[in-house]
């Protein structure tokens, strides 16, 4: 079945097998290493791990991902953004991100919390333009070394 490509597309458990297909190929562009037995087994179960998540497709290929989070009743966290690196810098992250951030403010959530890696320079940089601000670190995540918000209500 083909899907609107470039587009935000909710989440649909029929993903899955693209879904973990795309992040086997994904995080290790990245530095990360896919591990579904551990601490990315809750990709299993994305309807009770994240209140939204969307999928960016080409064709029938899932090219892109981005989730969110809640984290209290005025906070969430944007989650999992990834791009592959060949569709890096024709704004589809700013899709994903724009997906994610509208969502947020339109659920009446007050401020988005993300955490990354400093080598992630490109979302990092994406994640300014978009307005985040560095904070102080808000988790236990100790493989991430960058903590930023955005002020939802703006």
């Amino acid at each position: 079945m083909t899907r609107e490509s470039f587009a935000p597309i909710k989440y649909r458990k029929e993903y899955e097998p693209e879904l973990i297909d795309f992040l086997a190929q994904c995080l290790p562009q990245s530095g990360r290493a896919l591990d579904m037995d551990g601490r990315h087994s809750f990709y299993r179960d994305i309807e009770n791990s994240f209140i939204a998540f969307w999928c960016m497709f080409d064709g029938d290929k899932i090219i892109g991902a981005v989730a969110v989070k809640e984290l209290s009743d005025t906070d969430c966290e944007l989650k999992s953004l990834y791009l592959l690196e060949q569709y890096h810098g024709m704004g589809y992250g700013r899709a994903l991100l724009e997906a994610a951030v509208s969502f947020a403010k339109e659920s009446g959530y007050e401020n988005m919390y993300l955490d990354s890696l400093s080598t992630s320079k490109r979302a990092i940089a994406l994640y300014r333009k978009t307005g985040f601000i560095d904070t102080e670190r808000y988790n236990e995540n100790e493989r991430s070394d960058v903590f930023m918000v955005l002020d939802l209500k703006k």
